[in-house]
């Protein structure tokens, strides 16, 4: 019982070197960006949210540094599941990408709390250039659309075979969700998916309007 005591209660952090902190975020990033990955291109639905998939490196950094923080320790486990019951009922979080920097936030703070320095400023120097490399890298920026596309045009056979020329002119991809009839057939109503070539979505809204007259033309981007 004495030898269980101490096991729960120890904060002996000094087996924990710089280097041995250096290699287990490493490995938590490396794996991280494996899994956003994965999500990334397995992802099928029209939402798509670049953020998420940077939440998913983050949290593996910041679940590194709150394993090695609290080592053995249950008082140290005890108190930052109490930091994170505080943070859950007292703020209002729109983001997963806010509560895993509050998570890094608190994890470094234990491992400051329990003299766990090596640990804490490993974990929060990599936390800190993860995500800045994450905000101004392209990574999990590649996604097969950005968007849905819905306009309506009149039923006009010559403006309608124009239509795919047009597309394939502004868009690097673009696929048909539904193609309704309106008006008691007088209007022709079109969904697609599609993605924008490196122009952008101004030259391809500006021909809709001038070249085929749409009517209603909305782009909603996923970001």
């Amino acid at each position: 019982m004495p030898e269980a005591l101490f096991w729960a209660t120890n904060t002996d952090h000094a087996g924990v070197s710089v280097l041995e902190a250096l290699r287990g975020v490493l490995a938590a990033f490396v794996f991280g960006q494996l899994l956003a990955f994965a999500y990334e291109r397995t992802y099928t639905g029209v939402s798509y949210a670049r953020g998420f998939a940077h939440t998913i490196v983050l949290t593996s950094l910041a679940a590194s540094t709150f394993v090695m923080a609290i080592g053995r320790s249950l008082y140290a486990g005890l108190g930052l599941l109490g930091v994170l019951s505080i943070i859950r009922f007292r703020a209002n979080l729109k983001a997963p990408r806010d509560l895993v920097f509050l998570l890094g936030s608190a994890s470094t703070g234990v491992a400051c709390g329990i003299d766990a320095l090596p640990v804490a400023a490993v974990g929060t120097l990599s936390f800190a250039l993860v995500a800045v490399y994450l905000h101004y890298s392209s990574f999990a920026s590649q996604r097969e659309y950005d968007g849905v596309l819905r306009f309506s045009i009149g039923a006009d056979d010559e403006r309608e075979s124009r239509l795919p020329a047009l597309l394939a002119t502004h868009c690097a991809r673009s696929t048909a969700l539904s193609v309704a009839e309106i008006a008691q057939g007088g209007v022709v109503e079109y969904t697609y998916q599609i993605k924008l070539k490196a122009a952008g979505q101004a030259p391809l809204m500006a021909a809709l309007r001038t070249e085929l007259d749409v009517r209603d033309a909305r782009l909603l981007l996923e970001e």
